[in-house]
């Protein structure tokens, strides 16, 4: 078999490592930087073998931190080079290969005392890595990542659809714990923005690893402990519920968002009481308590009962995504209960608010 030789461009790692101090930069740490980023992320990617990554780095550091690492360790005659060969595992699938690109750094085989394979050509080096045993490791690897993603994804994807989220991040290991690649059954997860470009990080983990998580000031410090990094955050806490002397301005820019006026805030035993009035005599009514305790309810003119309802009450826990869920038509006995991606930030649901406000008519359109 012939592999191109036309494919020359290596992904480069350097950018990806850009915030990170020489000091936190380990050998461990850019591979699992890649593991975490391989599956469905770089499946556009050009490959000579469909399994194997092949990256680059200009950085002599990077390398030599990273040539101490891997399962083997190759020096291309041909080229005078080392390609550095990490062995696919539970995190990632794929076989990587790490090269030092453009340097004038002395040939590392005359400084470190390292075992090297040497072999007369790439071609050779391709028929070692392209072997029916890599295959079928990435093959049954992709396939359980698929399944044990499928949740998490389409929890992400119902935020992106609904919510002012426009990027996520979704780090899993194993069996989906990202800490222990045991079996997620709970996320942590955070979310950087407002109402507009928002980005959301989700940590898919067990019952036992959600208590450590939830031992961190935030997700992000819990996110930075997996790596070993010492990322300081200080602005950074885990917001339970929204303070009192911010509910004006939000209540002032949701009814802005939604079209509406303010017409009334009060707090009640149960939270905080919003009204927003629409121009055509709908009105919403959005009660917050905290993050996991809200409700978002559409009222048409003169009728008592609500139409549409989204909340956080645990009534319904057979429903994905629980307790967050949606009625369809409350007020009827046909009333259809769906999941919910909303977070009871009013600001962060303003899109799921309005697509349900067209979609009863709120705004003019027939249902």
């Amino acid at each position: 078999m012939g592999y191109s030789s036309k494919m020359t461009n290596l992904l480069n790692i350097d950018s990806a490592l850009e915030p990170l101090t020489e000091d936190e930069i380990t050998a461990g740490v850019i591979d699992a930087m890649v593991c975490s980023r391989a599956f469905k992320n770089l499946d556009e990617i050009e490959k000579r073998i469909p399994f194997v990554l092949e990256l680059s780095t200009r950085s002599s550091s990077h390398w030599e931190k990273l040539i101490t690492l891997p399962s083997k360790r190759y020096w291309i005659k041909g080229t005078q080079e080392g390609v550095a060969v990490f062995d696919a595992n539970l995190d990632c699938g794929y076989i990587r290969t790490y090269r030092l690109r453009n340097s004038t750094l002395q040939d590392p085989r005359t400084r470190l005392e390292l075992d090297w394979i040497e072999l007369k050509d790439e071609e050779i080096l391709y028929q070692l890595l392209d072997t029916p045993t890599g295959r079928h490791i990435f093959d049954n690897w992709y396939k359980h990542k698929q399944q044990i993603t499928d949740l998490p994804v389409e929890f992400i994807s119902g935020r992106l659809s609904n919510t002012s989220v426009e990027k996520a991040f979704l780090f899993t290991k194993g069996d989906g714990c990202v800490v222990c690649g045991g079996k997620a059954s709970c996320y942590a997860a955070t979310t950087i923005g407002a109402y507009s470009g928002a980005i959301m990080i989700q940590l898919p983990v067990c019952p036992e690893h959600l208590a450590a998580a939830k031992s961190h000031p935030s997700a992000f410090s819990f996110l930075a402990s997996l790596f070993n990094l010492s990322w300081d955050w200080p602005s950074v806490e885990r917001l339970e519920a929204l303070p009192d002397e911010l509910i004006p301005v939000i209540h002032s820019l949701a009814a802005e968002e939604l079209g509406g006026k303010v017409v009334s805030a009060e707090k009640r035993k149960k939270g905080w009481h919003l009204r927003v009035a629409l121009p055509s005599g709908w009105h919403w009514l959005l009660r917050i308590k905290s993050l996991a305790d809200y409700a978002y309810m559409l009222f048409e003119p003169g009728k008592k009962d609500h139409c549409y309802r989204a909340d956080s009450a645990p009534h319904h826990p057979e429903v994905p995504f629980f307790p967050m869920h949606e009625h369809s038509r409350p007020d009827k006995s046909k009333d259809k209960v769906t999941p919910s991606f909303l977070y009871g930030h009013p600001l962060l649901d303003i899109k799921r608010l309005k697509s349900a406000g067209h979609h009863y008519g709120a705004y003019g359109n027939q249902h």
